[in-house]
């Protein structure tokens, strides 16, 4: 097998959101190199006991046109990364080394970290603590926090409209779901909706930005409620039978880049919502204005077990004697594995789990948990199946490639480091195995950005190990010769932490309006939502790092 270059760490390397940067943690320092290049654009020394805490590996989202009110305190280069445990978050600018930020106390102390990630520009970082009992929305900019009590975080509760950044946030605060809309920037409530439902699951913005689709438990049947983006209800939609009918509910839901939604069900179809009533699926290209819209079915489909479609090519993984994998075409009718081969457990799994969206929206790729080694790829503008991959163990992700419309990335629960490749032009797809060590730990496959555009660029990493593969456009891994620079980076001692703990530089935190300390907290029981001025001192730490000279 040709080589590809490794490079190891102490915990999981990680991706940008672009691609373009890779983040990877080692026992005292933070590296950020060039996914293309492969050089170290930046270091930054770590406290080793805080790299022994580290939970969390987060980027801020790709470079766009921020807001006058977005801007402040970070440049249209900016590309973030932050470290955190429990209690703190350190924050660290790819495009500026000398910039870094600390928030001590991140959850106020109250109760651990359970979830954090960057909000719409890199100056919001939003904080959720365990037991849903609050979201603070850090500000990097103002230094102060805002509270919204009682988020639902176990599920995907919030969403960012694109382009103007509106947050749609969900609540439960007594026994009433809650759809909030916060304003980009200071992240003021324009407006508070009472949803209705038994217990949301799921917020998702339209890729346009005009609809607000809201998915209830499964227990209310097909229920997803439409709302536009000023947040009045629109429509609830309860089904394609008759209103009387309650159905096995919705599972999961995604919004194409065309504008219509689609519905992953309990009972194994996937329903399309149209902004408009057509007669026709294939009709749905030159259907999608807003004028009429009514958000009606439009079509409903689903996977058949066995498989037995005419010209609809299968084709199923294979392991040899020397455990190399690969793909080959499947007799139909085939019939691939149940959720009953991996579970014991009762009541089955079952229902539509995964949708994902090429980048033009003219692709969707599908799994279901009945049979959850499948994937099932479609044409979104016919609905026809136009290919089926059947592999040994579950399927974990689905991820088309951002710019290549017709290329698709496949990651099952296999402990070898093996991701699996579909593209519409090549006559059997690939299964590419990366060479490194994986300790039975949990992997994740990204695309990276290539050198060009006739080289494909993968990385998949573990809590241990990470590695990267360059391919080419016809599926044929690309030999490497090893990275003097990539091959320097150990992970044995490393130079002094000029900010580990006793030998900290005594730097005075940003000054917000001429003031070091900002006023008492502040709240408004009356719409769940709080603003937390604390202390600057105690809370945020920003600083020039002298650059060592080594």
């Amino acid at each position: 097998m040709a080589p590809c270059r490794s490079l190891m760490s102490t915990s999981q390397s990680v991706p940008s959101t672009d691609g373009s940067l890779i983040a990877i943690l080692q026992r005292s320092r933070l590296l950020v190199r060039s996914a293309t290049t492969r050089s170290i654009l930046q270091t930054w020394s770590v406290p080793q006991d805080f790299v022994s805490r580290c939970a969390f590996i987060r980027w801020s989202w790709p470079q766009r046109t921020f807001s006058a009110d977005e801007i402040s305190g970070a440049t249209h280069a900016s590309r973030r990364v932050l470290l955190a445990d429990d209690e703190t978050i350190r924050v660290y600018d790819a495009a500026d080394p000398l910039w870094q930020g600390t928030i001590d106390g991140a959850s106020c102390n109250l109760v651990k970290l359970a979830d954090i990630a960057f909000g719409h520009n890199p100056n919001d970082i939003l904080v959720f603590s365990d037991f849903g009992v609050k979201l603070t929305i850090w500000s990097l900019s103002t230094c102060r926090g805002v509270e919204v009590r009682d988020p639902k975080y176990i599920v995907a509760c919030y969403d960012y409209r694109p382009n103007t950044g509106h947050l749609a946030l969900l609540t439960r605060a007594v026994a009433q779901d809650v759809l909030m809309l916060l304003k980009p920037g200071p992240h003021e409530v324009l407006k508070s909706v009472d949803l209705g439902t038994i217990d949301a699951q799921e917020v998702r913005w339209s890729a346009d930005g005009h609809w607000i689709a809201v998915r209830d438990t499964a227990s209310a049947g097909n229920r997803i409620q439409i709302y536009t983006a000023n947040g009045h209800l629109f429509r609830t939609f309860t089904g394609a039978g008759h209103s009387e009918e309650i159905g096995l509910g919705i599972k999961c839901m995604q919004w194409s880049p065309a504008g219509t939604l689609w519905l992953g069900g309990y009972d194994g179809t996937i329903t399309m919502l149209s902004k408009n009533t057509v007669s026709s699926f294939s009709k749905l290209a030159i259907h999608l204005g807003l004028t009429k819209a009514k958000f009606a079915l439009a079509a409903q489909f689903g996977h058949t077990t066995p498989i037995s479609l005419p010209d609809l090519p299968v084709w199923a993984e294979q392991i040899n004697a020397t455990k190399e994998r690969s793909y080959i075409p499947v007799i139909q009718a085939a019939s691939p594995p149940t959720s009953i081969s991996f579970t014991k457990s009762t009541p089955l799994k079952g229902g539509i789990s995964l949708l994902a969206f090429n980048n033009k929206g003219t692709r969707l790729a599908t799994k279901s948990d009945a049979v959850p080694t499948t994937a099932w790829i479609w044409s979104a503008q016919s609905g026809r199946a136009i290919a089926v991959l059947i592999h040994h163990s579950p399927i974990k992700q689905l991820t088309w490639h951002p710019e290549k419309a017709e290329l698709l990335l496949i990651r099952c629960a296999v402990p070898e480091p093996a991701v699996y490749i579909w593209q519409a032009t090549w006559e059997v797809p690939r299964v590419i195995t990366l060479p490194m060590e994986t300790a039975n730990s949990r992997l994740e496959a990204s695309w990276l950005q290539g050198p060009n555009s006739d080289i494909l660029n993968i990385h998949i990493s573990s809590q241990t190990d990470s590695a990267t593969a360059e391919i080419t456009n016809t599926g044929e891994l690309i030999p490497v010769v090893s990275d003097p620079e990539l091959a320097g980076i150990s992970t044995g001692p490393e130079p002094e932490d000029l900010f580990d703990e006793g030998n900290s530089l005594n730097l005075s935190p940003i000054k917000v309006d001429g003031r070091n300390v900002l006023g008492n907290s502040s709240s408004d029981s009356a719409s769940g939502f709080d603003m937390t001025d604390e202390g600057i001192n105690d809370t945020f730490h920003f600083r020039k790092q002298v650059k060592a000279t080594r």
